[in-house]
């Protein structure tokens, strides 16, 4: 009876030592909490990813900074605008503090600080309002090329000579592209004037106040503006090349006629000429 009950007791001890003794997983577990909780604060996630944009076949990246925490925003501030400063992007960076959120944009860099709980909304507001910029800037962009054509086609909107006739279809190209951009802004236009949500929304605030600091309404109808004075021009043009399309087309039927005609008198002079000879 000694000899099973000093075996039970060293069973007994056995597993009270298993017991207090962590599994290789679990030490692992803690090891990664402790990699990721900084000196007295709490745990975080960061990650630098690049993003691209395509509209009206150009393309751009940019690069977003992401930092996942449920730490004092604040603390975040220099560090994002010296990593936003770092890059090649020449615009002032703008900054928002919304909700505990914290975003700092540029075209070419953004950076974004929030909590675990309202990162996924934040960051899909971010990257609406970055591609809704995109948009317009390549909008801006085409549309200064335009500028550069409208001072020299300006004499075609108040008349159309034989000597640019070999201009009718560039011309024409011209006025299908401002038609392009003005369809493009057309379709842009609901993104940018977006009605304020009610109750609002982290989601929603950022989307506003980037769009507000950024300026895309005013931007959009000063472009909305120069199409419309683009598009009058050609417009004027097109009517002025459809005109004289349709007078050199008459001009060359009336010498076509007068040349039957021409024809036509000959025949009965000839039948005269003939009569009367015989």
């Amino acid at each position: 009876m000694l000899q099973a009950g000093s075996q039970r007791w060293q069973q007994e001890a056995k597993s009270k030592t298993s017991m207090n003794t962590p599994k290789a997983d679990d030490s692992k577990n803690v090891a990664l909490e402790q990699n990721d909780t900084a000196a007295g604060g709490s745990p975080h996630h960061r990650q630098v990813e690049e993003i691209s944009f395509q509209s009206m076949s150009i393309e751009t990246k940019a690069e977003f900074l992401k930092i996942s925490t449920d730490e004092n925003i604040e603390k975040y501030l220099s560090e994002c605008i010296e990593w936003i400063e770092a890059g090649d992007s020449a615009s002032n960076p703008i900054t928002l503090e919304v909700y505990g959120t914290l975003v700092v944009w540029t075209p070419a860099r953004m950076a974004l600080v929030t909590s675990p709980r309202n990162f996924r909304n934040a960051e899909c507001a971010v990257l609406e309002f970055t591609k809704t910029a995109f948009e317009l800037t390549v909008i801006e962009h085409l549309l200064s090329a335009a500028w550069e054509h409208y001072e020299d086609d300006l004499p075609c909107g108040f008349s159309f000579h034989n000597s640019d006739a070999s201009t009718a279809a560039a011309l024409s190209n011209r006025y299908v592209q401002a038609m392009s951009l003005s369809g493009k802004i057309s379709r842009l236009s609901p993104r940018i004037h977006l009605p304020p949500e009610h109750p609002p929304t982290l989601a929603s605030q950022l989307g506003e106040r980037l769009r507000e600091r950024s300026r895309l309404v005013d931007r959009e109808e000063f472009v909305d503006e120069q199409i419309d004075t683009i598009i009058r021009l050609y417009e004027t043009t097109g009517q002025r090349v459809s005109e004289y399309t349709i007078a050199h087309r008459e001009y060359i039927l009336i010498w076509v006629i007068v040349l039957l005609l021409g024809a036509e008198i000959l025949l009965l002079l000839t039948d005269l000429l003939s009569s009367t000879g015989n």
